[in-house]
């Protein structure tokens, strides 16, 4: 028997709301697979209007394709995660008779997408910021993930010395107005500054800090460490990414990047946490080996 009214929008709102969403999955995959449904049918629309069988392989491998000069290969690769789980468990409620994303091939993907400092990376990069002229910074938005327009925006009547927070006022986000929570590092930052104008960061003419400032600052940096995708941005997605190596709430790094909804953070940064975790299991392995090569010295010295 076979649903043939059931759209492919319909069926994935279900398959969400049964399946994914808590208990069943944990909360953060739960919003990673909405905000890929959501970020999907804004790519193709008329996709997710079909019923479920009539959608075939080439259906969703053009979806995928569409989205490659958009979206890195890990964000491809949850795109037919979801097709591919929401189908099987729709064939196992009789409701279609094959998986339509079954053999689908995942792109490259856009090789534009940001991926944050290592931190080997992130120790070059502070180095070379100690001896910029402009380089605090560098510093304070690797400490505070602030968005290049929003350092440039901030005035003294937005730093709280005695809570040792900062307001952002003007932003690209509609978050509205958010408190930032400054680091020792980023407080000490802050206070060394002089009080030239309005402005708490200027630059060598005491006038605020310009993009073509900060722009040319970047381009420094990368020239003296050789780190080719250091930008603005890629400061603030370092700050993210080492939140979420230290395990802390997604909620709450969404509320101090200024995000709109927490789906996004989960999305932006999940793999992250991926990498964190292969990264361990690395050092792991490492440190397995030299044990045991310890052990083979041992016990060759042992056997003479």
């Amino acid at each position: 028997m076979t649903c043939k009214n059931e759209t492919v929008s319909e069926w994935l709102d279900e398959w969400l709301d049964v399946y994914v969403k808590p208990p069943v999955r944990t909360q953060n995959t739960y919003d990673c697979y909405r905000y890929v449904i959501i970020m999907m049918k804004k790519i193709q629309p008329e996709l997710f209007q079909l019923q479920l069988e009539d959608v075939d392989e080439m259906t969703i491998q053009k979806l995928l394709n569409q989205s490659t000069e958009r979206y890195a290969k890990s964000t491809l690769k949850k795109m037919k995660i979801v097709f591919k789980s929401s189908y099987e468990i729709a064939i196992r409620n009789h409701k279609c008779i094959f998986n339509p994303a079954q053999y689908v091939s995942v792109p490259e993907g856009s090789e534009k997408e940001i991926r944050a400092l290592t931190r080997e990376e992130e120790d070059a990069v502070i180095r070379a910021a100690k001896n910029d002229f402009l380089g605090q910074i560098v510093i304070f938005l690797l400490n505070t993930g602030l968005r290049a327009c929003e350092l440039m925006n901030l005035k003294w009547s937005d730093y709280d010395s005695v809570n040792r927070v900062i307001y952002v006022r003007k932003s690209k986000s509609k978050a509205g107005i958010r408190k930032v929570p400054l680091l020792y590092e980023a407080n000490k930052i802050i206070q060394s500054q002089a009080h030239y104008c309005d402005y708490i960061f200027t630059s060598t003419r005491h006038t605020p800090v310009t993009k073509t400032v900060m722009k040319k600052l970047y381009e420094r940096i990368r020239k003296q460490t050789g780190i080719d995708i250091v930008t603005n941005h890629v400061y603030r997605h370092s700050f993210a990414t080492r939140l979420v190596e230290n395990r802390a709430d997604y909620k709450a790094i969404s509320k101090l990047l200024g995000h709109t909804n927490v789906a996004f953070t989960i999305h932006q940064y999940a793999d992250a946490d991926d990498d964190f975790v292969r990264e361990q299991i690395s050092v792991l392995e490492t440190h397995h080996e030299k044990r045991v090569m310890k052990a083979k010295h041992f016990h060759v010295a042992h056997m003479k």
